[in-house]
């Protein structure tokens, strides 16, 4: 129950929050209120309509960075920009020099790349012991355009090819060519991504360590402790990975994902983004707009590389 009045509750304060507002429930504001940070907050002018609960009243978050602002300016008798000040000091963060938050993110572009070169290598590798496997080169310029969710399937069959066995990623070399195109790939994705509280460059790091962490799990068991497979040979390996282990073109696939999965994220849900006629919105007829937006606009990184 309590879990359940607590998601519950949570989801009314999100889908009724305003942009680059923080909106508190009853509960937490009386907290604050007990602890004398009564100041901290101010009243809602209007009630939320939450499920089983009715009317509710909850609270904003005082801008306090504001409020300093125009204290110091009548101070000063200088109100003439009160508001521009204010404004450049609480999102200082998304107005920050380019070049910073590139040196700032550059470990994690680092890492990224690293991480990416390896199932590069394990698709070359599959190649050469597949010299028949297909390749068809691809053009997002002469593709024609369709919505990212109009091409969601029920099922992806997988390939069936058996695992590398004769030659190690270790012994494959990649052209710094290859390297260069990666790291400014990896680099114009990581600037892509807003400085927002959540949904931002470091979340999409996390996400990806994570993919990969359950991928290597699953392709490689034994790595974990958690099963010894060695004797049963590399087939009942790729069975146990649902194929995974055969197709290194998906394991990159499932890493490249977690890498671009919030691209341009505005840190308001897509029915807020929807609400305020946000141009994305607009552009995907408000289904899934963040998703569709984060599909498009690295392969149009992509295309114009």
């Amino acid at each position: 129950q309590l879990f359940g009045d607590t998601v519950n509750m949570a989801s009314r304060m999100e889908s009724t929050g305003k942009r680059d507002y923080i909106q508190l429930s009853n509960s937490t504001a009386n907290l604050l209120m007990k602890s004398g940070k009564d100041h901290w907050i101010t009243k809602r002018e209007d009630v939320v309509q939450a499920k089983g609960k009715g009317t509710v009243q909850t609270f904003w978050v005082r801008d306090m960075a504001s409020q300093r602002i125009q204290k110091d300016d009548s101070s000063t008798g200088d109100s003439s920009d009160t508001h521009m000040k204010s404004s450049d000091t609480v999102f200082s963060s998304d107005q920050g020099s380019s070049e910073l938050t590139k040196k700032i993110r550059r470990p994690l572009i680092k890492w990224q790349v690293e991480l990416l070169s390896r199932q590069i290598k394990q698709i070359v590798a599959k190649r050469s012991d597949n010299p028949g496997i297909s390749r068809q080169p691809f053009n997002v310029w002469d593709s024609v355009y369709t919505m990212p969710r109009d091409e969601i399937v029920d099922e992806l069959k997988l390939s069936s090819c058996k695992p590398s066995t004769s030659q190690s990623t270790h012994e494959v070399d990649l052209p710094d060519e290859v390297h260069d195109q990666l790291d400014d790939f990896v680099t114009s994705i990581a600037m892509l991504y807003r400085d927002n509280v959540f949904h931002n460059y470091e979340h999409a790091c996390h996400v990806t360590m994570s993919a990969n962490k359950f991928l290597t799990r699953v392709v490689n068991p034994e790595v974990n402790g958690l099963e010894d497979t060695s004797h049963r040979g590399p087939a009942h390996g790729n069975e146990y990975a649902y194929g995974l282990t055969g197709c290194p073109l998906t394991q990159f696939a499932i890493i490249f994902s977690a890498l671009i999965h919030d691209i341009d994220h505005q840190g308001v849900s897509n029915k807020q983004l929807s609400d305020e006629n946000n141009r994305i919105a607009t552009m995907y007829n408000g289904k899934s707009a963040a998703e569709q937006n984060s599909i498009d606009l690295p392969f149009e990184v992509l295309g114009s590389s």
